[in-house]
Formats: C-alpha cells, structure tokens, sequence
C-alpha cells in the first residue's frame, strides 16, 4: 500500500526539500498552503496542493480532512513571546485542535536538538525560541493522538547561504563538534516513520554520523560544493556592522551566540534502529548539492 503524508510548512527552506524528497520516493504527499499558485512554482506537481492557514482553525479542519500522517515543519524567528501569535505556538495548537477533529492518527513535527537536550549547552544558555515553542509540542504530546519529534541537528542545507563572493563566513567561535544532519537524510526518517508503531509516541535525535566543527564542516563541505571558496571567520561583533533590521540583528546575535556554546553528543543510536542510520556523508552532500544547483 502506497504510504501518504500531510505537510504543513512544505514551502519552507526545508520543507520544501523534504516534500521532494519524499515524493520521488514514491510517497503520496499533499501540501497544506497559504497560496496554492506561489507554492506550484516550488514543489512538483506530483504533489497535491491545499490552501488554508494555521491561524484559521476551520480552514485547518477542511484541509486535513482524510489525513492520516501528518508532519509539522515551522520555524519561529522572532524571540518575543508576548506577540499573539507564532505559528509554531498558536499555530500548532489550531492544526491540532484541526487535527482531533478529523481524526488524524499521527502527527510529526521537527524542532532543534537543543530542545531535547538542553544540557548540549556547554554555559548553561537558553535557546529563546524554545520557550516559544513549549505550548505547541506540549499540545501535541496530550492531544491523544500518536505523534513523533524529530530533533534536528544543524542541517547543511543552510551551508550554501554562508557563501557570497567565493567566501564562506562563518560568524562567532565555533569550537564543538556538531553531528550535522541533512534533508535527505531526514527525509528518509519521516518515510520510515509512516505507519511504524515503533515511532509512536517517541521522540527521536536526528544527527549525521560525522562530528567536527562548524570551520571543519565548512571546509569538508567547500571541498564537494564549490572548491576553491575561502572559509572566513568573523566575530560576533560583526552582525551589528552588517545593517541588518534590529529584529533580525537580535535574533541572528542570540541564536549564533547560543551554537556557539553547543557541545553536542552522539546521542542517535535509538533513532537508527527504529528509523535507519544517515546514509549521507557531508561530502555526499556537498556533491549532490553541487550537481543539482
């Protein structure tokens, strides 16, 4: 039987390429949007397109219907709680108050590792979005329906948007090893998660197999993408010359300061058996990345 998912976030940076993926693997996927004819110009037409928005619950309600398996990919980018609305907190309570209705069996989302494992942080920091996210997660995990958390670790994906001018910048002191994971990879987890008891109700650290630095990373990565790009380091000091609006100034300082500290831990080893161990190198990565841009 042909396995199907829900997406809801499938426009985004890695939703996008998660969406893909799963659709050339055979999957039936539909795509949950704001704007059905904006989103035709990214994903495939293989995939179906409805439109609602997670701020109007009814429209949520019509747009889940027959939906079994359902995956959550959002992104918080502001670090003030007190807004009324985010979609990852207010968002993801109407889609699953959407999703009881409709009776939706499973329900997936992906969040940062840090969430799952705040002691990764070496100064004892606090990830701010996180706080932002709890309402959220927690209305999944007591909505009574299965649900599975994937806990990313830093994907390489966002490796290529480091690059302008044949340099790779890379801001802050980056000393820890990260476990960076990747779409491909992820992709075939949630594949594997369709349908798999043994998923249900668990939360599972998505890392790659190769620990290094972020320069180490980059370098690896340069290597397989666009050799000859040279790797540069600037300080955190350098966002505030970077004229950027405050918010996202703020936001980038907070959030490059927090991965700085990050000391991450191999800590997939469950994740691998219930789901598949990362097939995909950096180097593949960089390569794959390469041949299809």
């Amino acid at each position: 039987m042909q396995k199907t998912i829900t997406i809801i976030g499938a426009t985004g940076q890695l939703g996008r390429k998660v969406a893909r993926k799963l659709d050339s693997k055979g999957v039936q996927v539909t795509a949950v949007v704001r704007d059905a004819a904006s989103a035709r110009t990214i994903l495939p037409k293989s995939i179906q397109l409805i439109e609602a928005d997670v701020s109007d619950k009814e429209s949520l309600v019509s747009a889940l219907a027959g939906t079994k398996t359902l995956y959550i990919t959002l992104n918080t980018t502001s670090l003030d709680p007190s807004l009324p609305f985010h979609t990852e907190r207010e968002g993801v309570i109407n889609i699953v108050e959407a999703a009881k209705v409709t009776d939706v069996k499973h329900i997936m989302q992906i969040a940062g590792i840090d969430y799952l494992h705040p002691e990764f942080a070496d100064k004892g920091l606090e990830y701010k979005t996180n706080v932002i996210r709890i309402p959220g997660i927690e209305a999944i995990k007591n909505s009574g329906i299965n649900f599975t958390f994937f806990f990313c670790s830093f994907f390489l994906d966002s490796f290529p948007t480091f690059i302008e001018n044949g340099q790779f910048a890379i801001i802050g002191d980056h000393v820890h090893p990260i476990y960076y994971t990747n779409t491909t990879d992820l992709a075939e987890m949630i594949g594997n998660a369709i349908g798999n008891e043994m998923a249900y109700n668990q939360s599972f650290s998505v890392q790659g197999t190769e620990g290094m630095s972020l320069p180490e990373a980059a370098k690896k990565f340069v290597e397989g993408y666009s050799p000859g790009t040279e790797i540069v380091l600037h300080p955190i000091a350098t966002i505030a010359e970077m004229g950027l609006p405050e918010e996202q100034a703020v936001f980038m300082e907070h959030m490059l300061t927090y991965v700085e500290q990050l000391k991450e831990q191999p800590v997939s080893q469950k994740t691998w058996q219930v789901l598949g161990k990362p097939k995909t190198t950096i180097t593949d990565f960089a390569r794959d990345l390469s041949s299809t841009s």
